[in-house]
């Protein structure tokens, strides 16, 4: 089942579909050790539209929403 990021709930473990963003933004996150295909895990949810915290590889990188929402994942 895709559904975006945001809309994952804290434990979930679920791996990346596809990224819905400009290239800089996919860069960013390549950078950050995130790519399509990464199982990661969604340790913290700010509230109030902040950011995600994720957990790939034993390293922990926040998200923010604006970018999480357009980050495609498929649940476990």
């Amino acid at each position: 089942m895709t559904v975006r990021l945001i809309e994952c709930r804290r434990g979930d473990r679920v791996r990346i579909v596809r990224i819905e963003a400009g290239r800089g933004a996919i860069l960013n996150l390549i950078n950050l050790g995130l790519n399509v295909s990464h199982t990661i895990e969604l340790l913290q949810r700010s509230p109030l539209r902040g950011p995600l915290l994720v957990a790939h590889r034993g390293t922990a990188v926040a998200i923010g929403y604006q970018l999480a929402e357009r980050i495609l994942v498929e649940k476990d």
